[in-house]
């Protein structure tokens, strides 16, 4: 490909641009590639491949391309990167370009209904990207403030949705909804089998193919609920799953440190921590709630954690408030 058919000041507006001055460290090793968490979702993900087109000028090709609004900054390729480089420093800088010349992700953002938001600002402290802030809302007249989402800034993790206590923000592609449509989904709470585990699942936490498999693989009485991110778990969808029918609920997250949202596995936690004191003030037992944390080196863990956590439910027994109407 030739040169200079193509911008070459493109490369110095990324070098120039905060973030951008370490585009030249790159000497396409691929490390970046291999250990990244979005290429398994979108292949068309290549770190390395989108900085060698901005050193071969080739700017409209990167400013268009929507694999470049991908990156959610997780860093998980940092330290295994040998020249030491933020990729996700990089992608800001080229995004920042993309912004000022008026492109725009492609992808989903979460939603606010400014008629339920009471402007408490519980969204905008939980979200890892400081993508959400509180603005007038210019119909009340009032000085009310309401939560405003940045477009430009918002990964679609669901972590705002789950802290809103008045429901005013959601992530529709996992609205509360539609993941208790996953649990329910075919009568499954209705069905004979027992006992019921349901295993809500970070989507980033399995990394291996053969694991991913393994999800499709659990017997009937398992019913596997997929979550953008463990930080999206709150005590609605704990409660709706433990007396609706479930006998028990696995929360499965990344280890910290390997958060693709970079914190929400620890909120997660502490949404888990949170639901116990309620669970054994209804009755049901906290020992019916667990969250488990996978690593990256961990292969084929899911399939002895599944099967552990059901041989305590099946020593637990059935769950007091489902088994009254049995």
């Amino acid at each position: 490909m030739e040169r200079d058919r193509h911008d070459q000041s493109f490369e110095r507006e990324v070098l120039a641009e905060p973030g951008g001055e370490h585009l030249y460290h790159c000497y396409s090793c691929g490390t970046c590639a291999s250990a990244c968490l979005v290429r398994r979702v979108d292949p068309a993900f290549n770190p390395r491949r989108i900085l060698e087109m901005v050193m071969l000028g080739m700017r409209e090709e990167v400013l268009s391309s929507p694999v470049v609004w991908l990156c959610s900054a997780c860093d998980l390729c940092y330290p295994l990167c040998p020249q030491q480089i933020h990729i996700s420093e990089l992608m800001k800088a080229i995004r920042n370009i993309a912004i000022r010349e008026g492109y725009e992700p492609p992808g989903p953002i979460a939603v606010v209904d400014e008629n339920l938001c009471s402007g408490c600002g519980m969204c905008a402290t939980a979200c890892p990207y400081e993508g959400i802030e509180l603005v007038a809302d210019p119909t009340s007249g009032n000085g009310h403030k309401v939560a405003q989402v940045d477009k430009f800034l918002c990964m679609d993790c669901g972590i705002c949705a789950a802290t809103c206590p008045s429901e005013a923000i959601r992530i529709e592609a996992f609205s509360r909804e539609k993941v208790a449509m996953q649990i329910q989904a075919g009568g499954w709470l209705r069905s004979e089998v027992e006992p019921k585990i349901v295993v809500f699942i970070c989507n980033w936490c399995l990394r291996a193919e053969e694991d991913l498999a393994r999800l499709e693989q659990f017997p009937p009485h398992v019913r596997v609920v997929h979550v953008p991110c463990t930080g999206q778990i709150d005590l609605s969808l704990v409660l709706a799953a433990l007396t609706g029918g479930a006998d028990g609920v696995l929360v499965v997250g990344c280890q910290p440190g390997e958060c693709h949202y970079q914190r929400g596995n620890l909120l997660g936690r502490r949404r888990v921590l949170e639901a116990r004191p309620l669970l054994r003030a209804l009755g049901i037992g906290s020992e019916r709630l667990r969250l488990e944390w996978i690593s990256t080196s961990e292969r084929k863990r899911i399939e002895g954690t599944v099967s552990e956590f059901t041989q305590t439910v099946e020593q637990l027994g059935p769950n007091p408030l489902n088994g009254r109407g049995r």
